[in-house]
């Protein structure tokens, strides 16, 4: 036997999300030994988990089996290991009311390769739904640093842990969350261009920071869709908007990026769902007056530019999100 095939086969569910009809799941089989995720300062570690995360070794053609309630859905890896299901449930009663469903996933044949994903339903409460940007928009990654060598140095020898929010953002995410009346519970979905292979070291830096929970959704490394949304992020929140057709949402990003030119998009698309955009201002770059430009040639009083969580809050309370 091949030395990788002798490796156990591990099923690496990722948050998703669903409503009480129908549910999207992702998710990797991978041979990789597991990432040990630790309190120290060893840039040596942190250099070995990167390795391990970039180095995985996926599983393609292997059968995943999802099971909640009594309801089966089977499906198969692609060719890097991504299993998908996109398909509609019917979930008792009982179900409807959580908000963190727990299926079980397993690979046929293999008893020890089973695991519990998270599914997430917004609750009935929710007054609207909040699509952030990761990488410089909650977490500081210097994605306009010169040559980018902080933000290669970050990512590659540091913890999550040692990983720090942008000023302000944890307090505010924690504050829209709980809305106007402070009892509201208002759901989070984090999308961002990170590949899937840095999802364990986001979702570690979130619970950390005590960022509202929520979906991560990131990108198959080195594959792009295909079809009208030729953009990760385009297919993503469009997946979250269809799925949530009666929810408001807020949009948060920033001028490292293209996140004006996809919001924006949306705001044309969706007009009665997109309530507000807050782009962050991160660096005095030519795609930052761009933008700059660009949302002041559209003159809404909810698309802005700002350099502090502090203007956000000002916007959302004035506004009536908080």
């Amino acid at each position: 036997m091949p030395k990788n095939q002798s490796k156990p086969l591990h099923i690496l569910p990722y948050r998703s999300f669903a409503n009480a009809n129908r549910f999207f799941l992702k998710g990797r089989v991978l041979r990789n030994p597991t990432i040990i995720n630790t309190t120290s300062n060893s840039k040596l570690r942190g250099l070995w988990n990167s390795f391990k995360r970039f180095g995985s070794r996926e599983v393609p053609n292997q059968k995943i089996q999802m099971e909640v309630g009594n309801q089966q859905f089977p499906t198969t890896t692609d060719r890097e290991g991504y299993f998908k299901f996109e398909e509609n449930w019917a979930l008792t009663a009982t179900l409807q009311n959580k908000n963190w469903i727990q299926p079980i996933l397993r690979i046929p044949k293999i008893p020890s390769a089973i695991t519990q994903a998270e599914i997430f339903i917004p609750p009935a409460n929710a007054a609207y739904g909040v699509i952030s940007d990761i990488d410089d928009t909650i977490l500081q990654t210097y994605v306009n640093s010169l040559l980018r060598l902080r933000l290669l140095y970050a990512t590659f020898f540091k913890h999550a842990h040692q990983r720090l929010p942008v000023e302000g953002i944890v307090d505010l995410f924690q504050q829209l969350s709980r809305g106007k009346s402070g009892k509201e519970n208002n759901p989070f979905f984090y999308v961002s261009n990170s590949p899937w292979n840095l999802y364990d070291l986001l979702e570690q830096f979130m619970d950390i920071q005590q960022l509202p929970k929520g979906p991560i959704l990131l990108r198959d490394f080195g594959l792009k869709p295909a079809g009208p949304f030729s953009d990760h992020k385009l297919v993503a929140i469009n997946r979250i908007l269809e799925m949530y057709p009666n929810l408001p949402f807020l949009l948060f990003g920033d001028t490292a990026s293209n996140d004006a030119d996809h919001y924006l998009e949306f705001a044309d698309r969706y007009p009665e769902q997109i309530k507000a955009i807050y782009i962050r201002f991160t660096k005095d770059t030519r795609n930052a007056r761009r933008v700059r430009q660009l949302i002041g040639d559209r003159q809404h009083e909810n698309i802005l530019m700002v350099h502090s969580s502090q203007e956000i809050h000002q916007h959302a309370q004035k506004a009536g999100f908080i």
